[in-house]
């Protein structure tokens, strides 16, 4: 019989101060010695669109100022990032005091900036502390954003109809694909009950997104729920296995970019925006986009709610 080692397991929800809204992701905060194949098999046994391992950096990571290192997996493979695991990672570590002298303070100790050695590069993460102390909530620098391509008449139509509703796309907004470091399609539709009205057709969404080197379409709508969000949306990214998002912190980054480069939205507002409430579980995605210099700064986070805590044994290498 294989020897088994113990291993403390997490699934947090972000995005939410709900448990059961919002995104969930796996943690496991203690990873120094697992192995990449150990790593998978406890991604696929936690079975959530992500699990991220928490250990320490690498030399060469720690050599450009990274505190800790983070490999995510989805219950197939490794990905680079996640965002809505990068939330839900660092609000459990900040809370349970897991980062304690890590970092550095800034604006009178309220913001811990922490850097993490990702496989998309060493990556500052801002932790925003409350009276208490408590976590207020946790915000990620994603990379500045780009206008990709502004679409034509023709293909706004074509996206219309894999959106399964005819009218439902605002065209007095432009659709237009944009990257914060992953590109997405954003598409504006006329109203919320429009927007809850999108039946895709998911094969055909899978096609499009392969064929224009899309991770997916993120449409919304700027009638929301709550009077303080922003906008309202919905997120199908088929092509990479997932129908539909209940947050997705990378979209919500392109979003507000969207909403500041074309005008929408003056820079440095902080925004709002809702998503997952048509899937039963709300999310709310805090977004900021503010000039840094030669370029747009985006940040994107909120808070988290731990729902299990436990141990997992898995057999050594």
């Amino acid at each position: 019989m294989d020897e088994l080692r113990t291993i403390e397991v997490f699934k947090v929800d972000a995005f939410t101060d709900d448990a059961y809204g919002g995104n969930p992701a796996g943690v496991v905060p203690h990873a120094d010695g697992l192995t990449e194949a150990q790593m998978q098999k406890v991604a696929r046994e936690m079975n959530l669109s992500e699990t991220a391992f928490v250990m320490a950096p690498t030399e060469a990571g720690r050599a450009v100022g990274a505190d800790v290192r983070v490999r995510f997996f989805t219950p197939k493979t490794e990905v680079d990032l996640c965002g809505h695991a990068t939330i839900g990672t660092f609000f459990l570590l900040a809370s349970e005091g897991r980062l304690e002298g890590l970092g550095r303070r800034l604006a009178g100790d309220r913001i811990q900036t922490i850097h993490q050695e990702t496989k998309a590069g060493v990556l500052p993460v801002h932790i925003h502390w409350a009276a208490g102390p408590r976590v207020d909530r946790v915000m990620m620098v994603q990379a500045p954003p780009r206008i990709l391509e502004t679409y034509l008449p023709d293909q706004v139509s074509r996206v219309e109809a894999i959106l399964g509703l005819a009218g439902a796309l605002d065209r007095s907004w432009p659709a237009q694909v944009l990257t914060t470091g992953l590109p997405f399609l954003v598409v504006p539709v006329v109203s919320r009950e429009k927007l809850f009205g999108l039946r895709p057709d998911m094969s055909a969404v899978a096609e499009f997104c392969q064929r224009a080197g899309l991770i997916g379409i993120h449409a919304f709508a700027r009638e929301t729920i709550s009077s303080a969000a922003t906008a309202h949306a919905r997120m199908f990214a088929p092509a990479v296995g997932i129908p539909e998002e209940s947050a997705t912190g990378t979209a919500g980054g392109c979003l507000g970019a969207y909403l500041v480069l074309n005008g929408y939205v003056a820079p440095g507002t902080p925004m709002l925006l809702e998503q997952g409430h048509i899937l039963g579980r709300p999310s709310s995605i805090h977004v900021e986009v503010a000039p840094a210099g030669a370029y747009f700064e985006v940040h994107v986070g909120g808070r988290a709610v731990t729902t299990l805590r436990g141990q997992m044994l898995i057999p050594s290498p």
